[in-house]
């Protein structure tokens, strides 16, 4: 599908503007995230265990469940594996992903 120039400006110009609507909704949601935490955290009745009998923080409220539980993400540092592995066992290991990528600025 080919566009005109002006629909081009029209585009890039919505694009931005949903991007500020998006960036203004994400920080509301980071707001009321951090009110709903405060209450799990706070409030001892919210006390609960999950099905492994690990505690977590838990309220039900009349539509929605909240739970709050401890996370955890291992990472590993890239330059000190490849210090470890030489080159061919690095790709080995290695998975690389592609994309386009969009820049509007």
């Amino acid at each position: 599908m080919c566009i005109t120039v002006k629909e081009m400006n029209e585009t890039m110009a919505a694009i931005q503007e949903w991007k500020r609507i998006k960036e203004e909704a994400e920080d509301n949601i980071s707001a009321l995230n951090a009110k709903a935490i405060e209450f799990l955290q706070e409030t001892e009745e919210c006390e609960a265990v999950d099905k492994k009998g690990k505690p977590i923080r838990r309220f039900v409220g009349n539509l929605f469940k909240a739970t709050l539980s401890i996370g955890s993400r291992e990472t590993v540092d890239k330059a000190e594996v490849k210090k470890l592995l030489d080159d061919e066992d690095y790709q080995k290991v290695s998975k690389v992903s592609v994309y386009p990528v969009l820049r509007i600025s």
